[in-house]
C-alpha cells in the first residue's frame, strides 16, 4: 500500500488557475472517488496528483517523497494513471498493449523476464481479457477496450492507481463491469485507488472515501453517507434532489428533481472571463464547413448545449498553430522545416521523440473556419464527440479543411536550447520532395507546400498533449523491449525516424541500419552512442527498393547467427496477404526477444521484406514492426 497526498496545491493552465490551495490525502489501500460538476477542477487535480501537471505552488507527496523529485520510471513503478479516452496505436493486439505496462520495470532495453510474463498473464486474467489477447484493439467494444486499458495498468503493478472517468461513454452494464474490476484489484492487492467519476450513484456504491470538488476547492469529503446530501448536491451540482438509501446496497442514492437556476454560492459561469478563451462549438468546427452559430444562439438553450471541457486537460492530441522559423535543403530530395511557437510547451510525451509521428495540416485554398478550434491548447471540446473527430473532418470539403499528412519529428528542442533560432520551443520536420504531377485533388500537396514554404508562414500540426499522454503514446512505434540487436530499414521517407532512433540508442545496442535514398546528396550525418552500423544506399536509376531488398537479404544471410539466434522458429508461418492498394500495411509490436526489426517506407518494398523475415527466415513476427508509409504511384497515402 502507498499514501499519496496533496499539500496546499495550486494548479492551472496558462493564466487560468483551476485548483486553489487544495490539500487532500487518499487513504491507503482504499478507493477514493472525486466528484464535481464539469469545470470544477477534478480532472486537473488528478493530473496534478499523477505529475502530468506541474503545480504552480504546493506539493504532491508519495509516501512522504515529492513526486517531482522521483525519476520518471521510479514513479511509474509506484503510480499508474489511466487517462480519459486513451488512444491505442494502430494494429496493436490486446496482449501487446497490456505488455506495455511492463515498460517502467524493464526499461527500454532490459530483458523481458518471467516476472514480466506473469504480470501480463495475471492482468489479462484479472480483467477477463485473456480470451481477447490476440485480437486487435480496434475490434473491441467500448467496455472490452476499457478493461484492456485497466489490464495495462494492472500489469504495471503499482501501489497507486489513478483513473480519470473510466466509465465515460460506456453503457450501465459495462460501467459496473469496469468498476467491479477496479474494486477487485483494490480488495485483492491493497492498491490505493483514486477515481474521477461523474455519476454520483456509482460513486456512492464504489467509494470508501468520497471527495466533492467545487470551483477548484474541496467542498466536502468523507464516507459516501457523510458527503452525499441534498445540500451538497444543491451546492456542487446546482441540482434539487432527494437522497434516499439505495434499495440494493444501502448507499446514498440521488433522485434528481430538477436543475437549479443558478448554483448556490458559486460564481456565475456565464459571466465573461477575460483570462479564459471563448468556447468554440465543437460540432460546427469539426463536422462541416458551415459558419458557427452566434454566441447568443449557442447559449439560448443551456440544457441542450454540449458540455465542454478544456482540451489541455482532456485531449490526447492538440492542434498547434506553428510558424515556420527556417527552411533548409538537406539534399536534392529532402527539405528540413523548422517550426516554432510558444504553444509547443504543451507538446511532447515526456521522453525522446524516437519515431514520433505528427500530422501536418496542409492548408486548403478556401478555408472558411478553424476546424480544429476545440483541440487548440486554449480550446474547449465536447468529450462526447471528440473521439470521432477524424471521420467528421473528412466530411468537410478538402479545399476548405485542407489535407492531413503524417511526418516524423526529426528533433524537438525546448525553449532556451542553444540550437534554437528564437526564444520559443522548436521542432524539425524533414520532408521528402516527391514532386510528381498532381494525379488527383490533394495528391502531392505536402511536397509542393515544402518546396514553396518560407519563414513566417504558418501551419497547423496535430501532436501529443504532454499533459495527458506519456512515453506509451500511440504515435511512437519503436518499441524494442528486450532486444539488444536491431535491424532498422527504410527509404528516404523513413530516414528521419531512423536517424532520430539512432541518436537515442544507448551504447550497448548493436545491429545494422540501412537507408535507401534517391541521391548521394540525401545522405545525412548521424551521431549515435550505439554500436549499430548505418549504411546509406544511393538508388540512382535503380527501381525503388531494389537495393534495399538486396542489402537486407545479404545482411540476414551473412549475420544469421546474430539476427536469428533468438528469433528463429521451427515452423515457418504463412503470413496473411495484405492488399497494399486498399489497406494500410501496418503492424507494430513490443519486442520480447534478443532481436528486433523496424521496417518502414514504400508499402510494396516493406511487404516483401516482411515476408522474407517472417516466412522465409522464420523470425517471430512479434519481433518485427513494419509500416507502409506510402505506396508507389501514390506518394502521399
Amino acid at each position: 500500500m502507498a499514501l499519496i497526498e496533496a499539500r496546499s496545491l495550486h494548479l492551472g493552465y496558462e493564466r487560468r488557475e483551476v485548483v486553489r490551495d487544495l490539500s487532500l490525502t487518499l487513504p491507503e489501500g482504499r478507493i477514493t472517488i472525486i466528484v464535481g460538476a464539469n469545470g470544477s477542477g477534478k480532472s486537473t487535480l488528478l493530473r496534478g496528483l499523477s505529475r502530468l501537471l506541474t503545480p504552480r505552488s504546493g506539493r504532491v507527496l508519495l509516501d512522504g517523497t515529492d513526486i517531482h523529485a522521483l525519476r520518471g520510471k521510479d514513479l511509474a513503478r509506484r503510480l499508474g494513471l489511466l487517462p480519459q479516452s486513451p488512444i491505442a496505436p494502430d494494429g496493436v493486439t490486446v496482449r501487446d498493449l497490456v505488455a506495455r505496462g511492463r515498460f517502467p520495470h524493464q526499461g527500454l532495453f532490459q530483458q523481458w523476464t518471467a516476472a514480466d510474463e506473469q504480470a501480463v498473464a495475471g492482468a489479462l486474467a484479472a480483467t477477463r481479457t485473456d480470451e481477447l489477447q490476440d485480437r486487435l484493439i480496434e475490434e473491441l467494444s467500448g467496455g472490452q477496450r476499457q478493461r484492456v486499458w485497466i489490464a495495462l495498468a494492472l500489469a504495471q503493478q503499482t501501489d497507486v492507481l489513478l483513473l480519470d472517468e473510466p466509465t465515460t461513454f460506456l453503457d450501465v452494464t459495462h460501467q459496473l463491469e469496469v468498476l467491479d474490476v477496479v474494486r477487485d484489484l483494490n480488495r485483492e492487492r491493497g492498491t490505493t485507488v483514486g477515481i474521477v467519476l461523474h455519476d454520483l450513484n456509482l460513486a456512492a456504491r464504489y467509494a470508501d472515501h468520497l471527495v466533492a470538488v467545487r470551483d477548484g476547492e474541496i467542498h466536502s469529503q468523507g464516507s459516501p453517507g457523510e458527503v452525499i446530501t441534498e445540500q451538497m448536491v444543491h451546492e456542487v451540482f446546482a441540482l434539487s434532489s432527494r437522497v434516499l438509501p439505495d434499495p440494493v446496497t444501502g448507499t446514498p442514492m440521488v433522485l434528481p428533481l430538477g436543475r437549479d437556476p443558478q448554483p448556490a454560492h458559486q460564481p456565475d459561469l456565464d459571466a465573461p472571463d477575460l483570462d479564459a478563451p471563448e468556447p468554440e462549438d465543437a460540432m460546427t468546427t469539426t463536422t462541416d464547413s458551415h459558419p458557427a452559430p452566434d454566441a447568443e444562439a449557442a447559449h439560448a438553450e443551456p440544457d441542450a448545449a454540449p458540455v465542454r471541457v478544456p482540451a489541455l486537460e482532456h485531449s490526447p492530441q492538440l492542434a498547434f498553430d506553428l510558424t515556420v522559423a527556417a527552411v533548409r535543403p538537406l539534399g536534392q530530395n529532402l527539405m528540413r522545416v523548422t517550426l516554432t511557437s510558444p504553444e509547443l510547451v504543451h507538446f511532447g510525451t515526456g521522453a525522446h521523440p524516437l519515431d514520433l509521428r505528427i500530422k501536418l495540416i496542409v492548408p486548403g485554398p478556401r478555408p472558411s473556419a478553424d476546424h480544429f478550434a476545440p483541440i487548440r491548447p486554449d480550446g474547449q471540446l465536447d468529450p462526447a464527440g471528440s473521439a470521432d473527430w477524424y471521420r467528421r473532418w473528412l466530411q468537410i470539403d478538402p479545399e476548405d479543411r485542407g489535407w492531413l499528412r503524417t511526418y516524423t519529428v526529426r528533433d524537438l528542442r525546448g525553449a532556451g536550447h542553444p540550437g534554437n533560432l528564437g526564444k520559443h520551443p522548436e521542432l524539425d520536420v524533414d520532408m521528402v520532395l516527391h514532386l510528381e504531377p498532381e494525379q488527383a485533388l490533394g495528391s502531392g500537396v505536402a511536397a509542393r507546400w515544402a518546396q514553396q514554404v518560407a519563414p513566417g508562414d504558418r501551419i497547423d500540426v496535430l501532436g501529443p498533449n504532454r499533459h495527458v499522454v506519456g512515453p506509451d503514446y500511440g504515435g511512437i512505434e519503436f518499441r524494442p523491449g528486450t532486444a539488444r540487436t536491431l535491424l532498422l530499414v527504410g527509404d528516404e521517407t523513413a530516414a528521419p525516424a531512423i536517424c532520430s532512433i539512432l541518436e537515442a540508442l544507448p551504447a550497448q545496442m548493436t545491429g545494422r541500419a540501412v537507408i535507401e535514398v534517391a541521391d548521394e546528396s540525401d545522405r545525412q550525418p548521424v551521431l549515435t552512442r550505439s554500436a549499430v552500423q548505418l549504411t546509406w544506399l544511393v538508388r540512382g536509376d535503380a527501381p525503388h527498393g531494389e537495393l534495399l531488398d538486396a542489402e537486407v537479404r545479404r545482411l540476414m544471410c551473412e549475420n544469421a547467427q546474430a539476427f536469428r539466434e533468438e528469433g528463429a522458429q521451427t515452423t515457418r508461418p504463412e503470413l496473411e496477404d495484405v492488399d497494399i492498394d486498399s489497406t494500410i500495411l501496418w503492424e507494430t509490436t513490443v519486442g520480447e526477444g534478443a532481436f528486433y526489426a523496424w521496417l518502414a517506407g514504400e508499402a510494396g518494398v516493406i511487404k516483401g521484406l516482411r515476408r522474407h523475415l517472417v516466412t522465409e527466415l522464420g523470425i517471430d513476427r512479434t519481433q518485427v514492426s513494419f509500416m507502409g508509409y506510402w505506396r508507389q504511384g501514390r506518394p502521399e497515402m
